[in-house]
C-alpha cells in the first residue's frame, strides 16, 4: 500500500535568473493526466492533501530579472521567505506523519525542504542530488549570484548566513552523506568546495560508462548506509536538453528517460525514504507539453507504474 504524501507547492523563482519557473509549480499542478481517458489533475492523481505557496501572487511580470543592484536585497529577501515558508509545511507535513513531495519552483527551495527534514527526523539522512549542475556556490564564487546554485551548499554550512541557520546553526547534511549525479555544468568555486569535502560526484560522463542504473544503485548504497533515511531532490534539467526545452538551464548530454524511469521506479514506496523534491520547470519555455509529459510519467513511475519502462528493468533499491 502506497503512503499517505502530502504535495507542497512551491510557486517561486526569486532565487533563478529567469524567474519563468515560478510559473511550474502551479501550472503541473493543475494539468490533467495526458495519458489517461478519465483524466485527472496532478495535485489530485498522487496525493491526499496538498498545500500551495504562492510566491508570485500578481504573477511573474519580468521573468528576466538580474540578481545585481538596486534589485538584489528584495530578491533575496523574497528567496527567505518562500525557503522559511518550505520549511514551514515541510516541518508540518513531518508532523502530521504524511510524505511531504516538494513541486518548485526554483531550486533554492530545497533549503527550506532539508533544513525541515534534518530537524524532524533529528538524525543524519542521505541525499541524493540529480541536477545537471552541482548547486553548490556560495555568494563568494557565484558568477550570477542566483540563489538555486547555492543550496547544497547552505545544507553544508557555506553560504548565506540566513540560510545556513534556517531550522539550527548545525549543517543539515553531511559531505560524507550526499550525492550528486548528472553534473556536467559548473564554475571551479562549487567544484572546488565539493573537492574539498570529498562529496561523491557522478559526473555525466561516469554516468554514460556506467549506466544511470549502476550509478543510482550506488547513490543508494552511500545514501542509505549505516540504515540511514534518505532523500531525492531532483532537478528537471538532470535530463537531456532535448527531453526537457521547459527549463531555465538545459544542459545537452544530460540523462536519458529509458534509463531513469528503470533505475527509479517505485522509489516513492521505499521504505527509507523521507521526502521528494522536484524543481525547475518553466512553463514559458516548454514545446508541446513535452516536458510536462515527461514529469507525468516520470512521478507516476515513482509511484509504481511500469508503462513506460521500455529497457530492460533495473530496479536495484529493496522495498
Amino acid at each position: 500500500m502506497s503512503r499517505h504524501r502530502t504535495l507542497i507547492s512551491v510557486s517561486s523563482g526569486w532565487g533563478a535568473s529567469n524567474m519563468g519557473t515560478g510559473a511550474g509549480a502551479l501550472y503541473v499542478c493543475h494539468s490533467v493526466d495526458p495519458f489517461s481517458s478519465t483524466p485527472r489533475r496532478f495535485d489530485e492523481t498522487f496525493f491526499q492533501k496538498s498545500y500551495q505557496i504562492q510566491a508570485h501572487p500578481a504573477g511573474i511580470a519580468t521573468p528576466l530579472l538580474s540578481f545585481s543592484h538596486p534589485n538584489n536585497k528584495t530578491r533575496f529577501e523574497n528567496v527567505l521567505d518562500t525557503i522559511q515558508q518550505t520549511y514551514d509545511y515541510v516541518s508540518r507535513t513531518l508532523k502530521n506523519q504524511s510524505f511531504p513531495f516538494v513541486l518548485g519552483g526554483d531550486h533554492s527551495i530545497a533549503v527550506g525542504t532539508w533544513s525541515a527534514v534534518k530537524n524532524a527526523i533529528n538524525q543524519d539522512f542521505g541525499l541524493i542530488w540529480i541536477d545537471a549542475h552541482l548547486d553548490a556556490h556560495t555568494p563568494q564564487t557565484s558568477p550570477s549570484q542566483a540563489r538555486h546554485g547555492m543550496p547544497l551548499a547552505a545544507l553544508m554550512g557555506y553560504g548565506d548566513s540566513e540560510l545556513v541557520t534556517l531550522g539550527s546553526d548545525l549543517p543539515k547534511v553531511k559531505p560524507e552523506n550526499l550525492v550528486i549525479i548528472g553534473a556536467r555544468s559548473f564554475e571551479a568555486g562549487e567544484h572546488d568546495l565539493l573537492t574539498r569535502l570529498n562529496v561523491r560526484v557522478m559526473y555525466m560522463d561516469e554516468v554514460l560508462a556506467r549506466g544511470f542504473g549502476a550509478c543510482f544503485a550506488e547513490a543508494l548504497e552511500i545514501a542509505t548506509s549505516n540504515n540511514k533515511p534518505f532523500g531525492i531532490s531532483f532537478d528537471i534539467d538532470g535530463f537531456d536538453a532535448s527531453l526537457v526545452p521547459g527549463t531555465g538551464t538545459p544542459e545537452p548530454n544530460g540523462l536519458d528517460e529509458a534509463s531513469v524511469l528503470a533505475a527509479m521506479v517505485d522509489i516513492l514506496n521505499h521504505d527509507k525514504l523521507v521526502a521528494f523534491e522536484l524543481v525547475e520547470y518553466n512553463p514559458a519555455l516548454d514545446q508541446g507539453h513535452k516536458t510536462l509529459n515527461l514529469i507525468w510519467k516520470l512521478i507516476s513511475t515513482l509511484e509504481g507504474a511500469e508503462q513506460w519502462i521500455t529497457s530492460q528493468r533495473q530496479k536495484s533499491h529493496s522495498l
